[in-house]
């Protein structure tokens, strides 16, 4: 096991997950609904633990189940007793736990400061199978809930008459104290900045930014942070 006594690993169904998926209905295929990886494949990286140790895995993050998870052979593992776990970096990107549930957001670096990122997807109904090979769209935009990452590997609800998408969000933050604060707007962010609210409106405004591109917000929380006296 590459894991020691810090760290306490939960085997994933998620082979026979997507094998049924694949078998079940061609319409449920992987390539289709997607699998939910930050990550297109298992990549290196290390986990960084708060006594000083650290060690090297191959680890990716699934957005569906919100869990970091690491391959040994042929077996998908989630990281458990995150509270004993400073970081993750997988490639140059770095990941710190926020939740007793495994939940990870990614760090940004912005000027002076950081801001944070929680990459979550879900699956959405687009509609019943209908007449001549169509779907009826009375039911879309129905979300599903995840499958569990416990022995049992729990299933999504999936119904085969039906066609799904994976949606993708990206939910942004900025961290105050021990807590996370989200925001999605140049108001929302300037109450986090408090004293700089016109200024960052201001500049959000000239700048066209766009609170739905990565590198716009890179850009306005780094002007939020120059505002701030070191």
């Amino acid at each position: 096991m590459l894991f020691n006594v810090y760290i306490i690993m939960k085997t994933i169904r998620l082979l026979f997950f997507f094998y049924i998926l694949c078998c079940f209905n061609p319409l449920l295929a992987q390539d289709e609904i997607g699998n939910g990886f930050l990550f297109p494949t298992f990549e290196k990286g290390t986990v960084i633990f708060r006594n000083g140790s650290q060690i090297a895995a191959s680890l990716n993050y699934s957005m569906l189940q919100q869990e970091m998870l690491f391959q040994d052979n042929n077996e998908i593992m989630a990281l458990a007793n995150t509270s004993e776990i400073l970081a993750v970096k997988i490639n140059e990107r770095r990941f710190v736990p926020v939740s007793s549930k495994g939940i990870f957001y990614e760090e940004i670096p912005a000027g002076n400061g950081y801001y944070f990122i929680q990459h979550k997807a879900i699956m959405l109904s687009e509609g019943k199978a209908a007449a001549y090979g169509g779907y009826s769209q009375t039911s879309s935009t129905t979300s599903y809930g995840t499958y569990n990452s416990g022995s049992t590997g729990t299933l999504y609800k999936l119904k085969i008459d039906e066609k799904f998408r994976l949606k993708i969000d990206n939910f942004y933050y900025m961290q105050s104290g021990k807590s996370y604060k989200k925001f999605n707007s140049a108001k929302a962010l300037g109450k986090l900045f408090k004293g700089q609210e016109l200024k960052i409106e201001e500049f959000s405004k000239e700048q066209s930014i766009s609170f739905s591109k990565i590198d716009d917000i890179t850009k306005v929380v780094e002007y939020g942070f120059s505002l701030v006296k070191k």
